[in-house]
C-alpha cells in the first residue's frame, strides 16, 4: 500500500493530505492570480489582506527577495530565450483548456458508470487533470513571475504528486484488481515516468519514504531558485538601458541609446527636473511612450494622451477611474497587447515620457547608482517628465504620488 512507511492509517493520511491540498491550493490561487486579481473591482479587497503580506516581506533584508519578479513583465527585451519564455506564458490558458477537456472526460465516465475512466487522455496518463494544473500554472508563473509565485508552484507540484497518490490508494480500496491493472498500462503524468526514475535513483533508499520526498522537494526548491536568480540576471544583461553620468536610464522597448539619452538631456534643460533630482538623489529613470498601457505597474498617474487621440476615443479620458474594472476580459486585454508587442520597438506615439524613480533600501537610505536595479531595492516614483515625441519640447514636469496604480505595493521593476 503506498505511503505505508509515513506511519498514518488510512483516514488520517486522507485527511492531513486534503487539508495540505487545501491549504496549499488557496495560496497559490491568491499569490499566483495577483495579476488577475489585481485589475478587478476586488482588487481593494485582495490586497487588503495580500498588500500587508507583500509589505512585510519587502521590508525585511532577509525575505526582500520573494517579492521580487525574475523575468521581464514591463520591459520589453530582445534577448531570444527571454522571448521564448514570454511565448510560454500562453500555456496558461492552454493548461486550463486541457484540464476542462479531462475534467468533462472523467465526470462523464462516473456518471455513465464505466468505472476506471480508461479512455481519452486516461487511456495513457491516470492523472491528466493535475498535468493540465501544472501545465496553467507554469504558464501564469511566466507571466506574473515573483519569486513568491515560484516557491508556491513548485510545492503545488508536490502537493499535487500527494494527492495523486491518495487518489490511487482509494481507487485501489474502490476498484480493486481493476485499478491495479490500469495503473500497470498507464504512466501517472509524463511518459516513462521521468520524474519517478529519478526520484529511485537519488532517493529510492530513504525511509521513510516522506522524508525522501522532502529531500527531494528542497533540492527542486533550491534548482528552481538558483535558475530563477540566473534568468533574472540575464534579464538585467539585456535590458535596453544604459547610463548616463550616474543616472540609469530603462527603455520599455528596444531603441537606441543615444535616443534615451537625447531625450534625458532635454529634461534636464528644465531648472525644476533638476532641482528634484539633487534633493532626492534620483539614479533610474523608465523612458515609455506617454500612453504605454502597462504605466500603472510604477506611476499612479495614467497614462497620457493627446487631444486628437481623446477626441477619437472619448471612454479615455475616463480611463484612470476603471482601472480596476474589467476582470476576466482586462486580463485577456492586457495579455493580447503583450503578445502583439513582444519583440517589437513601438514608434508610433504622441509623448515620450519619461518617469524619474527613487531608490531606497529597506531602511530608507537611498541606494548607490550600480544598486538600483538590485534585489530587495524599494523604487518610489518621484518625478514625471512628458516630452512631445516630435518636436522633443518639454509637455509638462510634475512631481509623482510616490505611488503606482494599487498603493506602494511591490511590482515588476522591469
Amino acid at each position: 500500500m503506498p505511503w505505508k512507511g509515513l506511519g498514518m492509517n488510512g483516514k488520517s493520511k486522507d485527511k492531513n493530505e486534503k487539508l495540505l491540498l487545501l491549504g496549499t491550493s488557496l495560496a497559490y490561487i491568491l499569490i499566483g492570480l495577483e495579476v488577475l486579481f489585481m485589475i478587478t473591482p476586488f482588487a481593494l479587497y485582495f490586497y487588503g489582506v495580500y498588500g500587508p503580506v507583500l509589505d512585510f516581506l519587502s521590508a525585511n533584508r532577509l525575505t526582500a527577495w520573494t517579492t521580487e519578479f525574475f523575468l521581464p513583465h514591463m520591459v520589453f527585451v530582445s534577448d531570444p530565450l527571454l522571448i521564448a519564455l514570454s511565448w510560454l506564458q500562453a500555456l496558461f490558458v492552454i493548461g486550463l483548456v486541457l484540464f476542462l477537456l479531462a475534467a468533462v472526460l472523467l465526470y462523464y465516465g462516473r456518471m455513465t458508470g464505466k468505472g476506471v475512466v480508461t479512455f481519452g487522455p486516461y487511456s495513457r496518463i491516470r492523472h491528466p487533470q493535475y498535468l493540465a494544473l501544472a501545465v496553467s500554472g507554469f504558464g501564469l508563473l511566466l507571466y506574473w513571475p515573483r519569486f513568491i509565485v515560484l516557491i508556491f508552484y513548485v510545492t503545488m507540484l508536490f502537493v499535487y504528486y500527494l494527492l495523486a497518490r491518495n487518489e490511487e490508494w482509494r481507487m485501489k480500496r474502490e476498484q480493486p484488481g481493476s485499478y491495479e491493472t490500469y495503473m500497470a498500462g498507464t504512466w501517472m503524468f509524463l511518459p516513462s515516468e521521468p520524474g519517478g526514475w529519478l526520484y529511485r535513483r537519488l532517493f529510492g533508499v530513504i525511509r521513510p519514504k516522506g522524508l525522501g520526498l522532502f529531500l527531494a522537494y528542497g533540492i527542486v526548491l533550491g534548482l528552481s531558485l538558483g535558475a530563477a536568480f540566473a534568468l533574472r540576471s540575464r534579464t538585467l544583461d539585456h535590458l535596453p538601458s544604459t547610463q548616463v553620468d550616474s543616472m540609469n536610464l530603462v527603455s520599455v522597448y528596444s531603441r537606441p541609446l543615444q535616443d534615451m539619452e537625447e531625450i534625458y538631456r532635454k529634461a534636464l534643460e528644465s531648472a525644476e527636473v533638476r532641482r528634484i533630482l539633487a534633493a532626492d538623489e534620483v539614479h533610474l529613470a523608465y523612458v515609455m511612450p506617454g500612453d504605454f498601457f502597462l504605466t500603472g505597474l510604477i506611476l499612479q498617474e495614467g497614462p497620457r494622451y493627446s487631444a486628437a487621440k481623446l477626441e477619437r476615443y472619448p471612454h479615455l479620458r475616463d480611463a484612470g477611474k476603471s482601472r480596476h474594472s474589467g476582470g476576466l476580459v482586462k486580463f485577456f486585454r492586457l495579455g493580447y497587447k503583450f503578445f502583439q508587442t513582444i519583440g517589437t520597438t513601438r514608434r508610433v506615439y504622441d509623448y515620450e515620457r519619461l518617469v524619474f524613480v527613487a531608490t531606497r533600501d529597506v531602511h530608507g537610505k537611498p541606494v548607490r547608482a550600480t544598486d538600483v536595479l538590485a534585489v530587495g531595492v524599494r523604487r518610489t516614483p518621484a518625478l514625471v517628465v512628458d516630452i512631445d515625441a516630435e518636436t522633443l519640447e518639454i509637455v509638462e514636469v510634475a512631481a509623482a504620488s510616490g505611488e503606482n496604480a494599487w498603493g506602494r505595493l511591490p511590482m515588476p521593476n522591469f
